[in-house]
């Protein structure tokens, strides 16, 4: 890695999911993650994935990574171009096939993959 002042690497953090159960608030999760984007340089925000509800992931935790998620719109790009966003909630919502997933959290690989090629086509430029 890079010194602070140097353009070689940045930082991709995603930990939603993680901040909401230790908060158990959308608010303060949303607070907290906003703090951290706002205060940090050469960072890219992961947006939390899409649950499936089933017997861990009950109707309101889906219900309320949705509103983190919808909650963190405002201050992350495109709205905010200093805080670049990874959004891959919308994709892993849309996947419905049984293979997205080997646990209903988890991705499989090809899933993965498309958020892989996300990140790059994030990073890169065509040259």
């Amino acid at each position: 890695l890079g010194t602070d002042n140097s353009t070689d690497h940045v930082f991709i953090i995603g930990s939603a999911v993680h901040i909401y159960r230790r908060q158990n608030q959308v608010n303060a999760t949303v607070q907290e993650i906003n703090n951290f984007i706002d205060t940090t340089n050469r960072t890219i925000f992961v947006s939390p994935p899409y649950y499936y509800p089933d017997q861990r992931f009950t109707a309101e935790l889906v219900r309320d990574q949705a509103e983190v998620y919808r909650g963190l719109l405002p201050n992350v790009a495109p709205q905010n171009a200093d805080h670049p966003f990874l959004d891959v909630y919308e994709l892993t919502r849309s996947c419905m096939w049984k293979n997205c997933s080997y646990d209903r959290a988890h991705r499989s690989r090809f899933v993965n993959r498309w958020k892989a090629q996300l990140l790059l086509n994030t990073l890169c430029e065509v040259q």
